[in-house]
């Protein structure tokens, strides 16, 4: 991992939507989101933290997995349109992180969709939950936007806030 100092608390990449992810009416499919927002995080923090997540599976034999998402719909997104994902991790305990990713318009900044995931921390070999290394939690700790702990906010008044942002 790169060293933990000035490190962005959110990264942004640009996608190019494609054709074969688009429903009849070539709209983006809604299940098809989640899979932006994932390679969007894992390419960022890649190329912004050092964090491979295969190679620290294969050096750990830890794992993060998807407990849950929350997913909100705002705009349409079309095929061979460019959006802007920029993503963040909201807070984190010694065992599960909540991640933020919110597609945007490249142009204009407006927001398309925003999802929440919480992901928990695996031991792969014993299938349980497993606790986070003193590396991961001070890399967690300077990046967090919110910090340790539980979110102090829910996913729909987080939307209602960005709503409101976008409309000032």
């Amino acid at each position: 991992m790169k060293e933990t100092d000035n490190l962005p608390k959110y990264l942004e990449s640009e996608v190019l939507i494609r054709f074969e992810d688009c429903d009849p009416f070539g709209h983006l499919n809604n299940g098809r989101y989640i899979d932006y927002f994932l390679n969007a995080r894992e390419d960022q923090t890649r190329e912004f933290y050092d964090l491979d997540i295969y190679a620290h599976i294969r050096n750990t034999g830890k794992a993060w997995v998807v407990a849950s998402n929350q997913l909100s719909y705002l705009s349409e997104v079309k095929f061979m349109e460019w959006v802007k994902i920029r993503t963040c991790l909201r807070w984190y305990t010694t065992s599960d992180l909540l991640t933020e990713c919110i597609m945007l318009d490249r142009d204009t900044g407006a927001i398309k969709s925003v999802i929440w995931t919480r992901f928990a921390y695996v031991d792969v070999k014993k299938g349980q939950k497993a606790e986070y290394s003193d590396e991961l939690m001070d890399l967690y700790s300077k990046v967090a936007v919110v910090g340790e702990g539980k979110p102090s906010q829910y996913f729909e008044e987080r939307v209602k806030e960005l709503r409101s942002a976008a409309q000032a």
